[in-house]
């Protein structure tokens, strides 16, 4: 495990929660919490079962243990809570499956990913592969890319899942499920007291990754600004938990902070379509020399704010005749 000690806070009644470090990717750093109310023990988010996540997360166990005087063991846990359904979050979840029988939960619109993995990996890539065609990717870079977008994705296996989060819910009598739909369709807040886990959905002074909604429903721009607003409304939140970085003591600044953010993009992306522009070449003219995944990350942010500008009409298509010829056309666009 890496030299970051593992945290502890306690909510306003006494609950203890525990911030487990794990080194999900190489470049990327992400935290399992465990919160501890009596003999009610529930772990949130998994890591990303890559690399050294696995490691990470057993031995986080045993740190507990020795450091902290937490004789807590997997057979203890009576709930799993993944936040959302991306890889660094959920992919460990089949290690934790084969050391705990306690019940899983996810937001119904992230359900599917679990429990039809294999299949939702397959229709995004395909998705995703029209989506960087008509950004204007070559045909070679296009396959790099997709081949980049699963790898890693298609180790973990459909796992079942007990319990299904609807906003509003109060699971296990305890967490205040709020949905915030933007980063993932089933994002998820958690409210424990005066604690709110807060994922990825609201980090500190951290422009979060949005796709376009036309990959995947309910995230994109405007999902994502709407549940800015509706977590922004949280009260009785002393601090927030999130699932990368550091804590957070005020819950609206952060909000106002990413809210910043996202507009000064939001501006950027309108301002740089001074002249018709692909996906594709507004990605090069912003990202320049970018490489590897960040690549495709860049790629699919710029077609989020895209979409949100033309959704907006904002924007208009300049050469629309030969897209309206050629459905795998590649659109540039125009300030409007």
């Amino acid at each position: 495990m890496s030299g970051e000690p593992i945290t502890r806070f306690e909510t306003a009644g006494g609950v203890r929660i525990y911030r487990l470090p794990l080194q999900v990717f190489p470049s990327l750093r992400a935290y399992a919490h465990l919160v501890i109310d009596g003999s009610y023990v529930a772990l949130i988010d998994t890591g990303s079962g890559q690399g050294q996540s696995n490691a990470d997360l057993e031995e986080g166990f045993v740190r507990l243990r020795r450091e902290w005087n937490e004789a807590i063991t997997w057979g203890d846990l009576s709930r799993v809570i993944i936040t959302h359904a991306h890889i660094d979050h959920h992919g460990g979840l089949n290690l934790v499956r084969s050391l705990t029988d306690a019940p899983v939960a996810i937001h119904e619109l992230d359900r599917r990913v679990l429990v039809h993995h294999e299949e939702r990996l397959a229709l995004t890539r395909f998705r995703l592969g029209i989506f960087l065609r008509r950004a204007g990717v070559g045909e070679e870079r296009r396959q790099r890319l997709l081949r980049m977008y699963s790898g890693g994705k298609d180790l973990f296996r459909s796992e079942p899942v007990e319990t299904v989060l609807r906003d509003g819910d109060l699971l296990d009598e305890r967490f205040r499920v709020i949905h915030v739909p933007g980063h993932c369709p089933g994002q998820v807040c958690l409210q424990f007291d005066d604690v709110l886990f807060t994922a990825d959905h609201v980090l500190p002074g951290v422009a979060i990754f949005l796709a376009p909604e036309s990959l995947t429903a309910s995230t994109g721009v405007d999902h994502f600004l709407q549940s800015l607003q509706k977590v922004r409304a949280t009260s009785g939140v002393r601090l927030c938990l999130g699932g990368h970085d550091r804590p957070i003591h005020d819950l609206e600044a952060a909000v106002n902070t990413i809210t910043s953010i996202q507009q000064r993009r939001i501006e950027r992306i309108y301002e740089a379509c001074i002249e018709p522009i692909s996906i594709g070449g507004l990605t090069e003219m912003l990202y320049p020399g970018i490489g590897s995944y960040d690549e495709l990350l860049a790629l699919q942010k710029v077609g989020a704010y895209i979409e949100y500008l033309d959704q907006r009409g904002m924007l208009a298509i300049a050469n629309l005749d030969e897209v309206a010829e050629d459905e795998l056309g590649v659109p540039r666009y125009i300030a409007a």
